[in-house]
């Protein structure tokens, strides 16, 4: 683990999630830690550090907040299709959200990119701290949270109405993060 300040946070969010992407970040205030990931989801709580966040729709307009964003329709009951996963498997995810279909093979030259890649996701990931938890909507997390999430089937639980939406919640003592890609065709 690398200590992170909001330069090094704000570079790697700025590398790793562009147009039809969800990176927020938000304060941990309820026993329950779906209510926290909710509020980010929904755009209704801010960062606790006041560092930026990364949430524009396809076309590059910011996402809404509240019930008209990507997430509007996420309930409670909705985690059920998410599965915990190692840090090394959530970096891997975070960076496959580069890839149309969330596939490594749809990363442009991702063999030449793939060291720089992972360091962008570990930076970003590294906030949550040592002690941080992580979960997916990636199938392959259920049956093995242990596999390569670079060479798993291209299978989600999905959260949205997007044709396909892929991520990592990212959980401390302190705050929760989500980290989303979206299809749309």
């Amino acid at each position: 683990m690398t200590w992170i300040d909001e330069a090094s946070w704000t570079r790697s969010l700025r590398a790793l999630f562009g147009e039809g992407m969800f990176a927020a970040v938000g304060a941990r205030r309820h026993d329950d830690w779906r209510r926290d990931a909710l509020d980010v989801m929904r755009l209704a709580t801010a960062d606790p550090r006041a560092w930026p966040r990364q949430v524009s729709a396809p076309g590059g307009d910011p996402y809404a907040p509240g019930p008209n964003g990507p997430f509007g329709a996420v309930t409670p009951n909705d985690f059920v299709g998410v599965f915990p996963v190692p840090r090394r498997g959530a970096e891997q995810i975070v960076v496959t959200l580069q890839g149309e279909w969330f596939q490594t093979e749809e990363i442009p030259d991702f063999p030449a990119r793939e060291a720089e890649l992972i360091s962008h996701a570990r930076g970003v990931l590294d906030r949550f701290g040592g002690d941080s938890l992580f979960f997916t909507n990636a199938v392959s997390a259920r049956n093995d949270p242990h596999a390569d999430m670079f060479r798993r089937e291209g299978v989600y639980e999905g959260f949205t109405e997007h044709a396909m939406d892929c991520g990592v919640i990212a959980l401390s003592a302190t705050e929760v993060g989500v980290f989303w890609g979206f299809t749309t065709d």
